[in-house]
């Protein structure tokens, strides 16, 4: 070799190879990694919706969990709630106040207590224990009308009407929504019992139910990125950005 020989190397190529992984291959990557963050914690709000909804979430509250993932143009994943299901679920995230009208409460009245026994392990009631009430309500009352016309009809004919009193077709004291002693609410009928009536309050109602947090929203999304290992993740997010370029 000449002592004044001279090596020259064209390295546009590969300032173009290096460019197009700065502009596509590492953007690609970040937006994989976040998204795959994002997309592991809504597995665990899930896991924490099934720990903590008495009977697990229902299908449309599950599908409320979305995922809005990231880009290269906007480095950003967020996992969020679906507007209807933030409804309900931001009592169990934030506590607060339900009012009548809002998701979960009726029209009129919101449930603000309930036998201990139709309670879950966080103090709500337990699914469709209302609706099951508010139902047998609106039978017994459809019943009692005919058989108070029955009555009417009996009396009428200087007959009995033992026969169509409640407690003879029934066998049972029923129940009916009103207000007793300020207390408005569905109550079981007076049951005679060693000389003495009661009612027992089923469901009481009010204007408004004042909620205490019981969802762990923030903590469930931070035990789940503590919990993930973010060099495997990032690595595999790399290679397939990689893949794709080469590909390309």
């Amino acid at each position: 070799m000449a002592k004044d020989d001279v090596f020259q190397f064209d390295t546009r190529s590969f300032e173009r190879y290096m460019t197009r992984l700065e502009k596509q291959v590492l953007p690609q990557a970040q937006a994989g990694f976040l998204s795959g963050l994002a997309f592991d914690a809504r597995k665990s709000l899930l896991k924490e919706a099934d720990a903590t909804i008495q009977g697990k979430p229902t299908a449309w509250t599950r599908k409320g969990f979305v995922v809005d993932k990231a880009t290269p143009d906007s480095l950003e994943a967020v996992v969020r709630i679906q507007p209807q299901q933030a409804g309900y679920m931001t009592y169990l995230v934030n506590g607060g106040a339900r009012k009548k009208g809002d998701v979960g409460a009726t029209p009129y009245d919101v449930l603000t207590d309930a036998p201990d026994g139709e309670k879950n392990a966080y103090g709500n009631v337990k699914r469709g224990y209302l609706k099951r009430l508010s139902r047998q309500a609106r039978v017994e009352k459809t019943k009692r009308a005919r058989l108070a016309a029955k009555r009417e009809k009996l009396r009428a004919a200087g007959k009995s009407t033992a026969s169509a009193r409640w407690a003879a077709t029934s066998g049972k004291p029923g129940i009916f929504f009103g207000i007793v002693d300020g207390k408005k609410g569905y109550w079981q009928r007076a049951a005679k019992r060693d000389g003495d009536y009661k009612l027992k309050l089923l469901a009481r109602m009010s204007d408004e139910a004042v909620y205490k947090p019981s969802f762990r929203w923030a903590e469930t999304i931070s035990a789940s990125v503590k919990d993930s290992n973010p060099q495997k993740l990032y690595a595999a997010e790399i290679t397939r950005a990689l893949r794709k370029l080469n590909d390309g």
